[in-house]
């Protein structure tokens, strides 16, 4: 876990509290506007306090996107949960879906820094980088854990590594299609989207 998710889970000191409630109130601004297109001042206004005041908090507006960003990595890993192997890490990720829907922002947010990152001098571009080549890595134990726990039948490095980028882009598009359709079902189209994948890799019988 960062610095900065420690920093803003642990005790609420004033500092402390003050950061996470700046944090959120960011979530909102740059899932909304984009990082180019939020201001401090947007945020600063839905928090009651000045640009200046964040600056000193933050230091910059770049470290505030980090602080953001990092605080959307460790609230999604508290849902899918540390300690899940296989079948059952597969499986928190419906709990994911569900979370998404009840906090649209963060899922706003993560998809808006994920378009923005593409630019090469974005500053969200490394910590979005590092943030899909954990995840696929993530994802390919899950496939890889799958098969040691027989729920999956053996498959090659390469077609574990495949799963994964599948599992991942199906993740994603799903998302977005959610975020631009309101009345789309995530839950229920992931949830099938998983029980056909479950039951293609299913082991001979």
């Amino acid at each position: 876990m960062s610095t900065t998710a420690r920093a803003l889970r642990g005790p609420y000191k004033p500092g402390i509290a003050r950061r996470l409630q700046v944090v959120k109130a960011a979530v909102d601004v740059f899932g909304q506007y984009g990082f180019k297109g939020g201001t401090l001042q947007q945020v600063a206004e839905r928090v009651g306090v000045t640009p200046a005041a964040i600056e000193k908090l933050f230091g910059s507006k770049e470290q505030l996107l980090i602080a953001v960003l990092e605080h959307w990595g460790y609230e999604t890993e508290e849902v899918i949960g540390p300690d899940t192997r296989g079948l059952a890490h597969l499986d928190a990720f419906r709990k994911l879906m569900k979370y998404h829907v009840r906090h649209k922002g963060l899922l706003e947010l993560y998809i808006q820094m994920a378009a923005e990152a593409t630019s090469p001098d974005h500053p969200a571009r490394p910590f979005m980088i590092q943030r899909y080549n954990a995840t696929l890595a993530d994802m390919r134990h899950i496939f890889e854990d799958g098969v040691n726990e027989g729920a999956f039948r053996p498959m090659t490095e390469q077609e574990i590594a495949n799963e994964a980028e599948w599992l991942l882009a199906t993740m994603d598009g799903l998302e977005v299609q959610y975020l631009l359709n309101p009345k789309f079902d995530l839950v229920g189209s992931f949830n099938r989207f998983v029980d056909h994948l479950v039951e293609r890799l299913a082991p001979a019988s």
